[in-house]
Order: structure tokens, then C-alpha cells, then sequence
């Protein structure tokens, strides 16, 4: 009896390992990002990204379930942190839990078979599953800071140099070949460059003082000083994160008229909240030359935003969640705004890292984002890994501006910007 539990006990360790080096292309980049060590991410995570793969093809099938767990407990912990600010704290544990589950059952079918062909497609098959409309985790975002392709091409040759790879005899040096093509697609020194003078706000409000009314005088002034500093130092526009106004902006109309005002000397990007009616959007707002437009959110972060279940299920867990069974509406299609005859396509946070964003090829993308629901955690890491997967796949320049994590620019250039 004892040495069966000691064997499962040793079988849990080493698919916890498998998990780990699977996970490690998200875990070491939350590391060498955040001391600024990005070329040698970029150099260790070419190794990091082909071993994830072997990872996954290589897994036990009786420990699926238990990989796919612990996958889900590395990579997305995280976003149980956000129930810090509701009614519901304690429901941490079994948040962490259930996502962990959801992707161990995900894992449970994905690896039914050990063949390799089939461990291949399941890989090629993981970009597609988004439980609860959550797309994260998608295998060609490991690659955003490597020296491989992310595009489809470039992931299926990278699938080809690990088969020939994990082959025995003379036949592994295919694996050389397919590895070198999936480098072809790589744009490794092409300098990008913001097409205005741009000042990208970086804030740090915690969370949890962030909606007291107690507070707001005190934001709103930091704001309007962001916005003076950067007219001072000649900036064309300037861009704060999301909510940065941590109200429903349009029903201020003092703030509106301050905001026209400053927008006379330089083109403003802000977000906030943006009442109609009875309907609430999470929105940014572009200030030009006394102008105002207002572009509201299309893709919503599910459970943050808005519960992704039928209105009888939704209302009752917002209620229980988050003290009311009003959730986020949202637009119906992303918009651009035009600053200087540029045009800029707007992403608010979750839907930074959406593909719906980038289907025509925008050229120029401004994030704005609050990561302070998170911190601390790998999620910021995570968002700007999958921000430069987007920028690389469809060649656009991303401009984020974040409350409480790094704002920059992030190109299409493996070694040139972010």
C-alpha cells in the first residue's frame, strides 16, 4: 500500500515537471521581461518553446488529466486574483480549482492518443478550444519571443523539426531543415517607428482604492497632470490606460470640458466608463482639437466583464460574484480613430489579444489596459507575450499604455522594440 502511494506520488511529481517545462515559454518570459533581460529570453525561449512541445507530445496518457491541471494551476491562477475585489474573496481556491479542471478535461481528450501524429494535431487542434470564450492558450504564442515564425507555416515546420527530432537514426537531421525554415518568416532588425510623437502613460492605482468616490479627486488630477507633462514636452498625443477615469466619464461634463480644453494642444486617448441609459461600456475616449469620440469595447473579458452563460445563470452568479446583475454591453465591431490623418485601431485590455482585432491587418493599435485586477502575477507578462504574437503575425505596431505594469511599444521586430 505504501509503495502504490509513494508511485503515484513520484507519477504526480514528474507530470507536474512535463507541466512546468510546457508552461515554461510563459513562466521564464515573466521573469527575463520583467528584469529587462529580453534577448536572452528570446535566446533561451527558442530552446523553452521546442521543449514545451516535446512536453506535450511526450506526456503520459494516464497523467492527461493531471497535466492539463497543472497547466491550467501555472498558467492561470491568475485570474481567480480578480475575486480580491468582490463580495466573494473566498471563493479564490475553487476559482483556481475549477480553471485548473476545465483545462485537465480539455488535456483528457486532447491526449486520448500517444501516436505522435495524433499528439501533433492535438497541438495544431489546442489553438481553437477557448473555454468560456477565453483564447489564451494557443501553442504559436509560445514562439512570440523566439527566433522561429508565428505564423501557420513557420508553426508547421517548427511541428515537423520536433517530429524528425524525437525519430532515431540519420533521419533526425530533416529536423535541422524544418527548424532553419521556420526561422524564413522571422523579422529579426526591421525598424518600426510610432507614427506621431507619443507619450504612453503608465499609472499605478491599486485596485482597491481605485472606485472610491474618496479617491477620484485625487485621479483625476494625476491624469490632468499626465496630460500637461506631455503637452509641455511637445507630445502630439498622449494615451492613459484603461479607466484610467475610474467613472462614467460622459455624465461629468466639467472633466469632458477640461479634456476639449487640453485637447486644443495635443490629441488625448483615455479610457472610461460610458453610460447610456441603462447600458454601460467600457470604453475609450479620443480628444482632438476640442472634439470628442468615443469607441466602446467590443470584445469583453469573460467573468471580469461579463459571465459567458445564459441571462438565468449569468444575473444571479454577477449578483453573487460581483454585487450586481449588471454585466458590460458592448459594441458590435472594432473602430479606428484618426489623430493627424493617422489612423489607429483602439483595443481595450482583453481585447488587445483577440484575433478580431488584427483579421484586416491594422497598422498602427492602441491598447489601453488595467492590470492592477492582477497584480501581482505573470498576467501582465502573459498579455505582452500574446501582444507581440499579434504584432508579429499581423505586422502592426502596438502602442499600450497599462496601469500598474509596463507601458511601451511593441513591434513586429524580434530585436528591435518590444
Amino acid at each position: 500500500m505504501q509503495q502504490t502511494h509513494l508511485h503515484f506520488l513520484q507519477k504526480q511529481l514528474q507530470t507536474f515537471l512535463f507541466a512546468l517545462i510546457f508552461s515554461l515559454p510563459i513562466l521564464s518570459g515573466t521573469l527575463f521581461l520583467s528584469l529587462g533581460y529580453e534577448r536572452l529570453y528570446i535566446a533561451l525561449n527558442t530552446l523553452f518553446a521546442l521543449c514545451a512541445l516535446i512536453a506535450f507530445i511526450k506526456i503520459d496518457k494516464k497523467m492527461r488529466f493531471y497535466f492539463g491541471f497543472y497547466v491550467g494551476v501555472l498558467l492561470f491562477y491568475w485570474i481567480a486574483l480578480s475575486f480580491r475585489f468582490s463580495p466573494m474573496p473566498i471563493l479564490i481556491p475553487l476559482i483556481i480549482f475549477l480553471v485548473a479542471s476545465i483545462y485537465g478535461l480539455i488535456f483528457t481528450f486532447l491526449l486520448w492518443f500517444e501516436n505522435i501524429f495524433f499528439r501533433i494535431l492535438a497541438l495544431l487542434f489546442l489553438g481553437y478550444i477557448h473555454p468560456f470564450y477565453f483564447d489564451w492558450l494557443f501553442v504559436e504564442s509560445f514562439f512570440a519571443y523566439s527566433i522561429f515564425g508565428v505564423d501557420k507555416i513557420s508553426f508547421c515546420c517548427v511541428l515537423l523539426g520536433v517530429f524528425f527530432l524525437l525519430q532515431k537514426g540519420k533521419i533526425r537531421i530533416f529536423a535541422l531543415l524544418f527548424l532553419t525554415l521556420a526561422t524564413l518568416q522571422t523579422e529579426f532588425f526591421k525598424t518600426y517607428k510610432a507614427p506621431l510623437d507619443i507619450e504612453l502613460a503608465q499609472t499605478a492605482v491599486p485596485q482597491d482604492i481605485r472606485w472610491d468616490s474618496e479617491n477620484l479627486y485625487q485621479i483625476v488630477q494625476k491624469n490632468l497632470q499626465y496630460i500637461q507633462d506631455a503637452i509641455k514636452n511637445k507630445k502630439a498625443m498622449v494615451v492613459l490606460p484603461e479607466t484610467a477615469f475610474p467613472i462614467v466619464l460622459n455624465h461629468y461634463p466639467q472633466i469632458l470640458a477640461s479634456l476639449k480644453e487640453l485637447s486644443q494642444n495635443i490629441a488625448i486617448v483615455t479610457g472610461a466608463l460610458r453610460g447610456d441609459r441603462d447600458r454601460i461600456f467600457n470604453s475609450t475616449y479620443i480628444f482632438n482639437e476640442g472634439n470628442i469620440e468615443m469607441i466602446d469595447k467590443v470584445v469583453l473579458a469573460p467573468f471580469g466583464e461579463k459571465i459567458p452563460l445564459p441571462n438565468f445563470l449569468a444575473k444571479p452568479l454577477s449578483k453573487l460574484f460581483f454585487g450586481t446583475e449588471q454585466s458590460f454591453d458592448f459594441a458590435k465591431e472594432p473602430r479606428n480613430f484618426v489623430i493627424d490623418n493617422k489612423i489607429f485601431r483602439n483595443a481595450i485590455c482583453y481585447e488587445g489579444t483577440s484575433k478580431i482585432l488584427y483579421q484586416d491587418k491594422p497598422q498602427y493599435v492602441v491598447v489601453i489596459s488595467n492590470n492592477a485586477w492582477f497584480y501581482p502575477s505573470i498576467e501582465p507578462f502573459f498579455q505582452q507575450i500574446l501582444l507581440k504574437y499579434y504584432a508579429r503575425i499581423s505586422k502592426a505596431l502596438i502602442l499600450h499604455s497599462a496601469n500598474f505594469s509596463d507601458s511601451m511599444i511593441i513591434t513586429p521586430s524580434l530585436f528591435l522594440g518590444k
